[in-house]
């Protein structure tokens, strides 16, 4: 399907694309990563659709493998007020002593 040769672009020929771009410091290669992140549809799994949830807009593929990073990054090990998605959803509950040092 589709998806499936969407995911297998992502997750394999892209960061292959950008490891041999770093390889050979030919930035013309990360480019051409980062720019088809930009013009493949974003992933539909678990993780976005928690995303969209909350109200993050996802919009592309790059959009979706930078917030599943962010999930393993930081929800996944409980480092809510490290992030600043995090902070700024939890701020309102937070008192003033809590907020210290976390100021964005």
């Amino acid at each position: 399907s589709m998806a499936s040769l969407n995911l297998l672009i992502i997750n394999t020929a892209i960061p292959v694309l950008f490891a041999y771009g770093r390889h050979k410091q030919k930035d013309s290669y990360c480019d051409r990563a980062f720019d088809m992140l930009e013009e493949l549809k974003a992933e539909n799994n678990y993780i976005t659709r928690m995303w969209r949830e909350c109200g993050i807009e996802v919009q592309n593929a790059g959009d979706s493998q930078a917030l599943i990073q962010l999930k393993k990054e930081y929800c996944d090990r409980k480092e809510c007020l490290r992030c600043r998605i995090g902070y700024e959803y939890l701020k309102p509950t937070l008192n003033p002593s809590q907020r210290e040092g976390f100021e964005m």
